[in-house]
């Protein structure tokens, strides 16, 4: 094995010999960390419970407004989900790959919700005005949107910091408690809303944002009465929050393909064209939901593996293709059969999309784990450089295809952008070594670019 790692990229470990692949599972079992397969396995699980739980919140609210109030709210939805990005700023990809290995999931949680309560208030601040703009004409429907955009944000945001401390610290207890506790709340007011015959996109916000908000609060009372353990301390969360901000373009960039088309769509289509797309596109997010929680999962290991020399590119790659191949079809299969069944007869155009978004799931699977792999050997310039054009080429093909082909246009730019991305992944992946080169990495480290974690943010 290739000898590397001076004493300032490892700090802690500078009196021991680089360590090896025994080396490297040793120091994880002392840490306490459960497998990667049960870690996402427990991820998944609380995602799939979001899963159902949406989908049968998008069938009662598609019946209870139709596709143009369907629209509506999907519309201000993206709003929440693009506040929240911004909030994150690239938290949930950093924080794990430069958390210490020991910290239990009380302090990692902690340690993200620090660093997203700052940009989190900033977001609410700019995301107020707007979501008081799309809220209608009068002034009562504007307050209530605007309080259900906060209430919305602030419990995703809440929920987002749970997930990167379960994933940094390989315990997932309090997340899936609070997925599990929120959706199942959530699940409770829809109904409600759908038994009144609510048909309001601003009061299924209300309720989307109060629901929600339910989960992330029983978590934090249970961390709250958990005993610290004795860990490691933090080196400070500086390389953390550097990371992220290094990576943060590129979540935006990866935000605006997965979430442009729905807020394109109201204004180059028709709402009615939105509500038909909501509906095919939700389920198709739902299939990419596994490979992202494997690769958050993964990424600390894949970062203790590229200190030792030992990571290796084509497994990862290969079993993210395979995933991809296979949810794209079952997508396919899964959605022909329900579409019509769960959504009503007024959906059957959307059976139409699920073939590019088929593609798109695959294409995206790919290109998370060449990006994954790419962060966690400390080349943020990677994801920059596949997720900008891949932006790039989801704005222009929104924008030709939309106003022509609608919500058809926006599934096929759609499955083009990932097409596009995934190659530039790929192509990066290629370079990615095995190991930091000590005659390399050494300069860097004199002109202090290495944070004092010993992880690498270039």
């Amino acid at each position: 094995m290739r000898r590397v790692q001076s004493r300032a990229l490892r700090p802690g470990w500078a009196d021991e010999p680089p360590p090896g692949r025994r080396g490297l599972l040793d120091r994880l079992r002392r840490a306490g960390r459960p497998s990667a397969l049960v870690t996402t396995g427990n991820l998944v699980a609380a995602q799939l419970v979001t899963g159902a739980a949406s989908l049968a919140i998008n069938a009662m609210a598609a019946r209870s407004m139709g596709p143009a109030g369907r629209g509506s709210l999907a519309l201000l939805l993206q709003l929440t989900y693009l506040a929240n990005m911004l909030a994150m700023a690239g938290t949930d990809r950093a924080y794990p790959a430069t958390a210490p290995l020991g910290r239990d999931i009380r302090q990692t949680s902690a340690d993200a919700l620090r660093l997203v309560i700052s940009p989190g208030l900033l977001v609410l601040l700019a995301a107020a005005p707007i979501a008081y703009a799309l809220g209608g004409n009068g002034r009562g429907t504007g307050l209530v949107t605007v309080i259900g955009c906060t209430l919305t944000i602030g419990a995703l945001l809440t929920a987002a910091a749970l997930r990167t401390g379960a994933a940094a610290a390989g315990v997932t207890r309090p997340y899936v408690l609070a997925t599990v506790t929120g959706q199942a709340a959530l699940m409770v007011s829809a109904a409600l809303l759908t038994l009144a015959g609510t048909g309001s996109p601003q009061t299924w916000l209300l309720a989307y944002g109060a629901a929600l908000a339910v989960g992330p609060m029983v978590a934090w009372t249970l961390l709250r009465r958990l005993r610290p353990a004795a860990a490691p301390p933090a080196d400070g969360l500086v390389p953390a929050r550097r990371l992220g901000l290094r990576l943060l373009p590129a979540a935006a960039a990866s935000l605006v393909v997965l979430r442009a088309d729905r807020l394109l769509l109201p204004w180059l289509g028709s709402y009615e064209q939105l509500g038909l797309y909501i509906v095919v596109a939700t389920v198709a997010e739902f299939a990419i939901w596994p490979v992202q929680n494997w690769i958050d999962v993964q990424s600390p290991r894949w970062h203790q593996r590229f200190l030792a020399g030992e990571l290796r590119r084509t497994g990862p790659l290969l079993a993210a293709a395979g995933y991809g191949v296979v949810s794209g079809l079952l997508l396919l299969a899964a959605g022909r059969l329900l579409v019509v069944p769960v959504f009503g007869s007024e959906y059957r155009e959307s059976t139409a999309l699920l073939v590019p978004l088929a593609i798109a799931t695959t294409c995206y699977s790919v290109s998370r784990a060449a990006i994954g792999l790419g962060v966690a050997a400390g080349r943020a310039r990677g994801a920059l450089a596949a997720d900008i054009p891949a932006m790039v080429v989801a704005v222009g093909a929104y924008l030709l295809l939309i106003p022509h082909y609608g919500a058809m246009g926006a599934a096929v730019g759609s499955a083009v952008a990932y097409g596009v991305g995934a190659v530039l992944a790929l192509l990066l992946a290629a370079r990615i070594p095995h190991g930091p080169s000590p005659d390399r990495d050494a300069p860097a480290a004199e002109r202090s670019e290495t944070p004092p974690s010993g992880r690498l943010t270039r």
